[in-house]
């Protein structure tokens, strides 16, 4: 039906006010459909190269690349984007494997050990590995942190590896949502320097890779 034909119907009371409205929403939400061409859904090639940019807000001049620091919707972004972190929620909400390819718990759920992927690298090429989770999340923990993540691992009572791509958290009671807390987007996994984080290298191991901050 055109909307010609509708307000035929409605001059000549053959239809309400209200169907006439709803009809008329209608024909012009599919009218704008048709206008704009919008395809079918199908999967994209993927195509490298190009050139996005982005323009966010609430960027300070006292922002860091300090992951504890992040909190507003620039820094956040960044680390989200040029970090990989242990695990990540996936799109039904679920807790997913990101650099930690599977993990498993004590049956008190108070020791964690997590398994990282073979072959991870930051974007200089230094292998990821448990010395550098280790030193990621010391970075929030302690008397003297500054972080905001600090409550989160505050129940971390000890880090430890089993060789080079084995991570033991050890907890100070049980806590079945210890992987989900780890998707926290301060607690990026980035190389570690002398036993401590690196964060001021800028050095990342997620999607995109810093150039200049």
């Amino acid at each position: 039906m055109t909307f010609r034909e509708l307000k035929r119907l409605y001059a000549a009371n053959k239809i309400s006010r209200r169907d006439f409205l709803a009809a008329a929403a209608a024909i012009g939400a599919l009218g704008a459909a048709t206008t704009v061409g919008i395809p079918p859904a199908r999967a994209a090639t993927p195509k490298k190269g190009g050139k996005m940019r982005m323009g966010k807000a609430h960027g300070q001049t006292t922002d860091t690349l300090d992951p504890g620091t992040a909190e507003n919707g620039f820094t956040i972004p960044l680390m989200l984007g040029m970090h990989g972190f242990l695990t990540e929620v996936g799109g039904d909400g679920s807790v997913q494997p990101c650099l930690a390819e599977s993990w498993e718990a004590s049956a008190d759920a108070s020791m964690w050990t997590f398994k990282l992927r073979p072959g991870l690298t930051f974007h200089s090429g230094k292998s990821v590995t448990a010395d550098d989770v280790i030193a990621s999340i010391n970075h929030h923990r302690g008397k003297d942190s500054t972080s905001a993540a600090a409550p989160l691992v505050q129940p971390v009572v000890e880090i430890g590896s089993d060789g080079p791509n084995t991570v033991v958290f050890r907890l100070a009671s049980g806590n079945a949502d210890f992987p989900f807390i780890l998707t926290d987007y301060h607690l990026p996994i980035g190389p570690a320097k002398d036993g401590k984080l690196d964060w001021k290298s800028g050095d990342g191991c997620g999607a995109y890779k810093l150039d200049k901050f």
